[in-house]
């Protein structure tokens, strides 16, 4: 009698928590942090540059960079795009990981579930560094844009990587500065031949990082915002750009660019599996340990 008393309470504390670890499971993993391995490659010249596939990128970080104009005109355009896919493609993939993070998190609200103290600093945190009015407007404001526009923009306004502010301050974006308080150097407009400040940057990953996010705060994109949550197309987007720069054929130049390029062919690209690392904690070795003996 007693060692079937003894076998019914282990089977029950089994059960109980199978129900607990498969509770912390879903709560835990199914939006498990955003953690990448990357392949670090000092740049020393075109040969550093690592070719990527239009499907699956290498997650590369590059240390320097080089101005593109020494580059042989048949082979720069592949070599400029090669070098900017990664830190576009990475930033996005970390937006989308942030965005389905809030997901969560606003699942677990909608249905009276507990929330980890993290997760509730964490949405805090995300609340106001992008001045989201709502948890629609958080995720509105998270949700990027197509690679292929990034790439033509960045084209466009670094001149295929052969401007000095693209290699010297590491913004393909021609950002602006406006502050004294914030990295920037001075150059002198080619066009005007005025003096001007352009934000200035440690890496190329930096810049493509501050270029989504002040695309997702600036009050002149909302409509922008808000064509790219409902999946507007990369041309019904870019008609929304036009405050990015002055002049008025802007919006033609960068729909040349993505169409001469065959740029959207890099819209559904995905980072390779293999350089995705999960963690495993003291919860799964439990479950591995209840699969393997029960």
């Amino acid at each position: 009698m007693l060692k079937a008393f003894k076998v019914t309470l282990l089977i029950l504390l089994v059960g109980i928590l199978c129900v607990v670890l498969n509770e912390v499971s879903s709560y835990d993993y199914i939006y498990p942090e955003y953690h990448i391995k990357y392949d670090e490659i000092t740049v020393t010249g075109i040969k550093s540059i690592l070719s990527q596939d239009q499907s699956v990128l290498v997650p590369v970080k590059y240390k320097g960079t080089i101005d593109f104009d020494t580059i042989p005109d048949e082979i720069r355009k592949k070599k400029f795009i090669d070098y900017m896919l990664p830190p576009i493609v990475i930033e996005r993939d970390k937006l989308l990981s942030i965005l389905q993070r809030i997901e969560f998190i606003e699942n677990r609200m909608v249905n009276k579930r507990a929330i980890r103290a993290e997760d509730i600093l964490f949405f805090k945190v995300m609340m106001e560094k992008y001045d989201a009015s709502s948890l629609k407007d958080l995720k509105i404001k998270l949700y990027p844009h197509p690679v292929s526009l990034v790439l033509a923009q960045a084209i466009l306004e670094s001149g295929w990587g052969t401007s000095k502010v693209f290699w010297k301050a590491n913004n393909p974006f021609g950002i602006m500065s406006f502050s004294p308080d914030e990295p920037r150097r001075k150059f002198t407009n080619p066009e005007t031949q005025t003096e001007v400040y352009v934000r200035s940057y440690t890496d190329v990953y930096q810049s493509v990082e501050h270029y989504y996010y002040f695309t997702a705060k600036l009050g002149s994109y909302e409509k922008f915002r808000k064509k790219r949550w409902e999946r507007g197309s990369t041309l019904a987007l870019l008609k929304l750009l036009q405050s990015y720069h002055a002049t008025n054929n802007y919006i033609p130049m960068i729909e040349s660019i993505i169409k001469t390029n065959d740029l959207e062919k890099y819209d559904a690209i995905a980072i390779n599996k293999d350089y995705f690392s999960f963690r495993k904690d003291y919860w799964q070795l439990i479950r591995s340990f209840l699969d393997d003996n029960f």
